[in-house]
């Protein structure tokens, strides 16, 4: 009998179909169980676990809380990476002095730290140099200053992230039959003078004598306005013009600004100014524009006009309201990568931008946040005026003056950093 021959191609597709019949109904029930894939799902970074971020408020929001603004932020840092979470803890600089005094373990510390305005607890040493993570392009499209603020040599110790300014608000009574109340640009230490000096009187009220000042301002543990009024790079203080003027109105007879002014507070300096009215003038931050709003909107306003600095007669000024983090020392480089990504995020356009929902500055170059609200404009664009603040060799200079400042008189006859 002859024999069949089974061609090669024959052959193989009755294994094919004999494989397919045995494989497929496994592989089909399995593919049909497991869950389909997530074209949206965000790859699992090396590292997971909790970063934490101590927070000490050395510059504060001009309207609500910058915490809030903060918390949305690290929701989407969250989300972009799944199984790391960003822990937040308020502290006050008294209660982070206590955390640092005598020999504090590596393991108490946290990972992220708002970096001082005017002193800085922790040593430089222990902070991360971040200068490689940062090419020459992302630095210029900072503001000058606020890079300035966390350089140190060739260091870059933090990333500077939000920004507040201070000008000042004059009630519109005391700028009656002065050129300035039509005004638009800035203001002059002679037209201000002329101001205070005029406001400034005592009124009798049966037994009580009532003081109605022409000048106030408030200090901070990290914000001291009147450093921006009188701060001149270079100049000694025996011929500071301005602050000579300002002594003069702290040490006259008639009182042109309330006692103790050197140390009053912000709610104090406030309340003088827009509950009270019996304050011409009150130099201040965005919160004091924000505060004066809410009188208006409560029907307990007082009109006024703001004027930014600088000064007429100058063409730059002293700041310190520059928000910094910092980056501690890491063992694990995975987790430092990830901190450095929360970092260099709080810099992103969108997260910049989204500064103005807490009535503070962005300190990227290029950004207009207040195009529609006239004072915040003006405050916004006097950043642009910016040159020195107390950072770096200026920490001394700024130190002094105040020290100065808040002695008996100044010093005039006194030699060096004067």
């Amino acid at each position: 009998m002859k024999k069949c021959k089974v061609k090669p191609f024959a052959l193989f597709l009755v294994i094919f179909t004999l494989l397919f019949l045995i494989l497929f109904p496994s592989w089909f029930k399995e593919k049909s169980q497991s869950p389909p894939e997530d074209p949206f799902q965000v790859e699992k970074p090396k590292w997971t676990g909790v970063i934490t971020l101590w927070d000490i408020p050395y510059v504060r929001a001009g309207k609500g809380s910058y915490l809030g603004w903060l918390s949305s932020y690290i929701s989407s840092f969250e989300k972009k990476y799944p199984g790391v979470f960003i822990d937040v803890r308020s502290l006050s600089s008294e209660r982070l002095a206590m955390y640092l005094h005598g020999d504090t373990g590596r393991d108490v510390l946290p990972d992220l730290i708002s970096l001082g305005i005017y002193d800085q607890l922790l040593p430089e040493n222990d902070l991360v140099d971040l200068s490689s993570y940062f090419s020459e392009e992302d630095r210029t499209a900072l503001n000058k200053l606020a890079l300035q603020r966390v350089q140190s040599g060739s260091r870059l110790i933090g990333i500077p992230w939000m920004m507040g300014s201070y000008g000042f608000y004059i009630n519109l009574d005391a700028l009656q039959d002065t050129e300035l109340t039509e005004a638009d640009g800035s203001l002059s230490y002679y037209d201000l003078n002329a101001i205070v000096n005029k406001a400034a009187h005592q009124k009798k009220i049966g037994r009580r004598t009532i003081d109605y000042y022409g000048f106030c301002t408030y200090t901070g543990f990290h914000s001291k306005p009147l450093l921006g009024m009188i701060y001149k790079e270079g100049v000694k203080i025996k011929d500071n013009a301005s602050y000579l003027q300002l002594h003069e109105w702290m040490s006259g007879e008639l009182r042109i600004t309330p006692e103790h002014m050197i140390s009053m507070t912000y709610v104090n300096a406030f309340r003088l100014f827009g509950s009270e009215k019996r304050s011409a003038v009150l130099l201040g931050d965005s919160k004091v524009l924000f505060d004066l709003r809410n009188l208006e909107e409560a029907g307990k306003g007082v009109d006024f006009k703001f004027f930014p600095l600088p000064m007429q007669d100058e063409t730059a000024y002293y700041i310190d309201q520059i928000a910094a983090y910092s980056l501690l020392q890491q063992d694990n480089e995975s987790k430092k990568e990830l901190c450095i990504s929360f970092l260099k995020g709080l810099l992103q356009e969108d997260v910049q931008r989204s500064l103005s929902d807490i009535g503070m500055f962005s300190t990227c170059l290029g950004l207009d946040l207040y195009s529609e609200d006239n004072e915040m404009k003006q405050m916004e664009k006097s950043l642009n005026h910016m040159n020195t603040g107390p950072f770096g060799a200026n920490a001394a200079l700024a130190e002094y003056l105040w020290s100065d400042l808040s002695s008996e008189g100044p010093s005039i006859e006194s030699n060096g950093l004067d």
